[in-house]
């Protein structure tokens, strides 16, 4: 155990220098905390200057490279007045300078409110750390000058200046509290001021014309309400009788494994598709593959075949099958908004002789809840009769409706066949329990995501939906036990992973302590007493590992996310991942790996003098800073450095272009910019992940702000300059790099904000704790009002701030549609918005044609084509509609070339001739 939580080499010493017995005679070889300071400045904020300075000096120089949004204005959200075209490169520091000179409000509609969020929470830490600062002036010079003096040597001018160095009932703690009341209450006063700005902010977000703005999403819906007409005349009905057009449009989800299936073959034969086209039309080759192995027809196996020719029929077949499915789905969905009560009658009937045991469903969608096609509202109960036979049915027909006897014939028995093997799931089409409901009216939408549709708690559930891109199919219509299940089995896997999550951490972090490393690994005994810079260096072993570690978390949590059933696609920055590891970096990488492992260390000084445990822990508290200092160095300073440079996007292009130059994958400029096997182009930069970065990072240099700045006022000035390089980074990458991808419209920013609230109250606790351990009642005391501030301030945030935020005001939603009024186009932008990606496109077809800015250069390549086939005896038209039989792919070949000089006015010529 002793071994498992040790994780600083100093740590030692401090619990030997609390016992008097012991420290006068004991000679130390560790390091201390200011040498662990002294070596991570030198390593990694060197680093990171260097790397800045050479970002400055780069920048100019290749303006493609760092300003992407500048060269490729499809990446903004507006291009005729993008902040991206505003950049100032006259001097090497012009731009440090314009990118302040945005607005918060330009940020956001050019950027998204999750990028602008973190930069406002990195302005916040900025501001925290420089009340922090200005505490420091105080602080330090009383923490050092009216120390432990003769009683006890830290000999460590970090810890001389931290509470550490104070003996036991100094009534010079009352500045500690002093210093407390101001940092915490700045925090909650800005805070306070950040939550206004924010609401106002979210307000302008949802009153902007956005799909999911206009949209809600219906889970648990009862059989009633399984069709899209009845969900319409439902809503209908609620808000106005008198305006049928208030729902722009309905989608109710179906269950399409087949024809999700049909589209994924789709969608990999296109591209080869394209390829092969791109290779005859550039190159003059017939590219030619080898057939799959088939069951059916051995002599197939191994056949060369044209690749053009048999993808082409392949793709037709496929686009035959896709097309007619998506027809028989549609008329389905008539039938249920005609309201065939007699098909369904018949079909009842049919499967209760028959026994519905065969109601199961396969695979992933086996806990998607299915419904009977059953036509009725909640507004009105349609009782049919259910006939045991066809005479019956006649019967019940002509007693009803005159003139639907032919339908028994013919379209009843066809269509009740059709229903029966749906809901026995031999065919696509059923319907899920879940719909997307778009309104024609802003006010409309937030009443039914606000109200309560059926007294049943989990029907008819309304909520936000996300933007159409990023719906998780694969969840849409999942049962409510099946999603509690999801998000009990993804809560206790998070938290048996916290707890684990301890051994090897503990075990690789105990290297760090060099004592336990040479006794492990003796022949490094000999270099480091020889060499101080070695046992520094060793000492940075510890960190590093942790953060590796810290590293591959969130794609383990990640992975546990998709137990919870989440609509929305799992990603980097979803606030749920978020949460998981805000959560998990507090409690492992703050509490388990420092204060926890400080206390179970402690025991061993403690049963050897008990006398002294109080004074032994309130100081090896405060003297665990240099080691979360430490890896918040790491993790920020280096990354960022890396990430104004754009190293790894620029490695990645660099092997992009390599391997698809080996495997000829570079024939138009659609080819050459597209991702290729994950790696993606210098011109295509990833999105942003704002979910890992301020869940592993941002929220671990606020904890260590807040519990350290009045215990350690030397943590201030590390957070002031990892924060102040946080937001110079984060402007320039959002402004002029990253599009907006996935952007949760500041949901990420409330999740923040509650947790950093709860670390605040937990940091006050802390103090609280070291404070009474030091001996010193009173100011110890006066620290509770703050503490019950700070709870209260939560409380008082969670009755209704966190709520107002989530829904547009009613006056500002008239005011939207009043502007709105009478413009068609916004039903016209609304429908079909949330059909399903499988629905969407029944033919999909080959795109080769290069970017129409290159169109020059794709015109000079085909004229070299046309000429050099010319050369050959033919045609280029005619070499494009059949392929040599000799003709094939070779491995390595390299599809495109730059046109030669020499044959430019042989090429000219011979277009020439051509007209």
């Amino acid at each position: 155990m002793d071994q498992l939580f040790e994780k600083t080499g100093h740590f030692n010493r401090l619990l030997q220098t609390s016992n008097t017995t012991n420290s006068t005679n004991s000679p130390t070889t560790e390091t201390t905390q200011t040498e662990i300071l002294e070596t991570t400045s030198k390593i990694y904020i060197s680093l990171y200057l260097a790397l800045f300075l050479l970002y400055v000096i780069l920048r100019p120089k290749f303006p493609r490279f760092y300003n992407i949004k500048q060269h490729y204005p499809s990446l903004s959200t507006n291009t005729n007045n993008s902040i991206a075209q505003e950049s100032d490169d006259s001097h090497m520091f012009s731009w440090l300078f314009k990118i302040f000179q945005f607005s918060y409000d330009e940020i956001a509609s050019q950027c998204g409110m999750d990028a602008v969020t973190t930069i406002r929470l990195s302005e916040l830490g900025v501001k925290l750390s420089c009340v922090a600062v200005v505490n420091s002036i105080y602080l330090m010079p009383i923490y050092k000058f009216t120390g432990m003096g003769g009683e006890v040597s830290l000999s460590d001018p970090i810890l001389e200046i931290s509470l550490s160095n104070l003996p036991q009932g100094s009534y010079w703690i009352f500045a500690t509290t002093i210093a407390a009341y101001t940092f915490f209450g700045s925090a909650m006063y800005l805070i306070a001021k950040d939550f206004d700005w924010f609401t106002t902010l979210r307000h302008k977000f949802l009153a902007q014309r956005r799909v999911q703005n206009y949209t809600i999403y219906l889970s648990g819906l009862p059989q009633e309400m399984q069709s899209n007409q009845a969900i319409r005349e439902y809503f209908t009905h609620c808000f106005s009788r008198h305006e049928s057009d208030i729902v722009a449009d309905v989608q109710l989800a179906v269950k399409i494994p087949k024809l999700e299936k049909a589209c994924a073959k789709r969608d990999k034969i296109l591209p080869k598709l394209e390829h092969a086209i791109n290779l005859r039309d550039v190159k003059g080759k017939c590219p030619m593959h080898r057939r799959l192995p088939n069951l059916d027809d051995p002599k197939a196996i191994g056949e060369r075949v044209e690749s053009i020719p048999e993808w082409t029929a392949e793709l037709e077949e496929l686009n035959n099958e896709i097309s007619t499915e998506i027809d028989r789905i549609e008329q389905l969905q008539e039938q249920r908004r005609a309201g065939d009560d007699v098909a369904l009658a018949v079909e009842s009937s049919m499967l209760e002789k028959e026994g519905s045991s065969e109601e199961k469903e396969e695979g992933e969608d086996k806990d998607v809840e299915v419904g009977v096609f059953k036509e009725t509202t909640p507004l009105q109960t349609i009782k049919a009769t259910v006939p045991t036979s066809v005479s019956d049915t006649v019967n019940l027909v002509s007693d009803t409706f005159t003139d639907t006897a032919h339908l028994l014939s013919g379209t009843v028995v066809s269509g009740a066949t059709m229903v029966k093997s749906i809901i026995t799931g031999a065919e696509d089409g059923a319907p899920r329990n879940a719909a997307f409901v778009s309104f024609s009216s802003v006010t409309y939408a937030n009443l039914a995501r606000q109200a309560v549709h059926n007294k049943e708690a989990w029907s008819c559930v309304a909520m936000e939906p996300p933007l159409p891109e990023l719906v998780n199919w694969r969840n849409v219509g999942k049962s409510n036990h099946s999603r509690q299940g999801g998000e009990l089995l993804s809560s206790a896997l998070t938290f048996f992973l916290c707890i684990f999550w301890t051994i090897p951490v503990g075990f690789f972090a105990s290297l760090g302590n060099v004592s336990r490393l040479t006794e492990l690994l003796p022949f490094l005994a000999e270099p480091v007493e020889k060499y101080a810079w070695f046992s520094a260096l060793l000492a940075q072993l510890a960190p590093l590992i942790l953060v590796a570690f810290i590293e591959l978390l969130p794609y383990i949590l990640l992975f546990f996310s998709k137990f919870e059933g989440l609509i929305e696609i799992e990603s980097m920055q979803h606030y749920s991942l978020m949460s998981k590891l805000a959560s998990f970096t507090i409690i492992q990488t703050f509490f388990i790996s420092t204060i926890a492992s400080t206390l179970f260390r402690s025991l061993q000084s403690i049963v050897r003098n008990p006398a002294s445990a109080f004074a032994i822990v309130a100081v090896a508290l405060p003297a665990q800073a240099a080691y979360l200092i430490q890896i918040m160095i790491i993790q920020n300073t280096l990354s960022m450095g890396l990430e104004l440079l754009r190293l790894t996007p620029v490695v990645t292009n660099l092997l992009r272009r390599i391997v698809a130059r080996i495997l000829g994958h570079n024939l138009t400029e659609k080819e050459r910019n597209e991702t290729f096997m994950g790696l993606r182009s210098l011109d295509d930069p990833l999105e942003f992940y704002f979910g890992r970065e301020l869940g592993q990072k941002t929220i671990l240099i606020q904890m260590v702000l807040f519990v350290y700045v009045c215990m350690s006022p030397i943590t201030a000035y590390f957070t002031l300059f990892v924060f102040a390089a946080l937001v110079i980074g984060y402007r320039n990458q959002f402004i002029y790099i990253y599009p907006i991808a996935n952007d949760s419209g500041g949901k990420l920013w409330i999740s923040f904000t509650k947790i950093s609230i709860v670390c605040m109250i937990v940091a006050e606790l802390i103090l609280f704790a070291v404070v009474i351990l030091k001996g010193a009642l009173i100011p110890a005391l006066l620290l509770l009002p703050l503490i019950a501030s700070s709870i209260m301030f939560d409380a008082y945030f969670k009755k209704r701030h966190y709520n107002i935020t989530k829904f547009l005001p009613v006056g500002e939603c008239a005011l939207v549609d009043s502007l709105n009024e009478g413009d068609e186009s916004l039903k016209e932008f609304l429908k079909g918005s949330y059909v399903q990606p499988a629905l969407k496109e029944r033919v999909k077809g080959v795109s080769t044609n290069d970017n129409p800015s290159n169109s020059g250069k794709s015109e000079e390549v085909s004229a070299l084509v046309d000429y050099a086939l010319a050369v050959a005896g033919g045609t280029g038209e005619q070499s494009r509609s059949s392929c040599s039989s000799n003709g094939e792919i070779v491995d390595d070949d390299i599809f495109y070339q730059a046109v030669d000089e020499e044959k430019e006015d042989e090429i000219d010529m011979y277009r020439s001739s051509k007209q």
